[in-house]
């Protein structure tokens, strides 16, 4: 019985300090919430939504290749919208496909593009797969994305 009070807190200590394991229903809503943070930002024609990415995330561009880290990217970005800003018309809720601290969503938008000098817009109508990791700090970030456009105008 003088052993009690070490077994009740051996016993404590194993259930507090246990990982607690994420649940598929809040994965599913903290990718959801990140995931609409992100096309939001995305929307606003600046370069904040690269916040949603590791720094060495890799892309595949539509023609095939692939494109790692965000620096380049980032500036290159940048740069575009220096003569063109842009038009989020919509994206819609993701499909999800959750595995082990990683989960794939793939989702549509419908976006245009509006050239600075000449007011000329290009409608882009397409799909966006990306895979987001869990961070050691428990957010989620895109590691590795591919878009294609060209779907047909709603």
């Amino acid at each position: 019985m003088k052993n009690s009070p070490l077994l009740v807190l051996i016993i404590f200590l194993i259930t507090n300090c246990a990982e607690k394991k994420e649940s598929e229903t809040d994965i599913r809503n903290n990718i959801l919430t990140t995931y609409n943070n992100m096309y939001i930002s995305y929307g606003e024609g600046t370069d904040e939504f690269f916040k949603y990415f590791e720094n060495d995330f890799v892309r595949v561009t539509p023609s095939g290749d692939l494109l790692r880290g965000m620096e380049k990217q980032k500036n290159e970005w940048n740069n575009y919208l220096k003569t063109h800003s842009v038009g989020l018309e919509s994206f819609g809720k993701p499909e999800m496909i959750i595995s082990n601290n990683q989960v794939v969503t793939i989702g549509d938008y419908n976006e245009y593009f509006i050239n600075r000098e000449t007011k000329d817009s290009t409608h882009n109508r397409g799909v966006y797969i990306a895979t987001w990791r869990k961070q050691e700090n428990g957010s989620w970030k895109i590691c590795v994305d591919t878009w294609h456009s060209g779907l047909d105008k709603e």
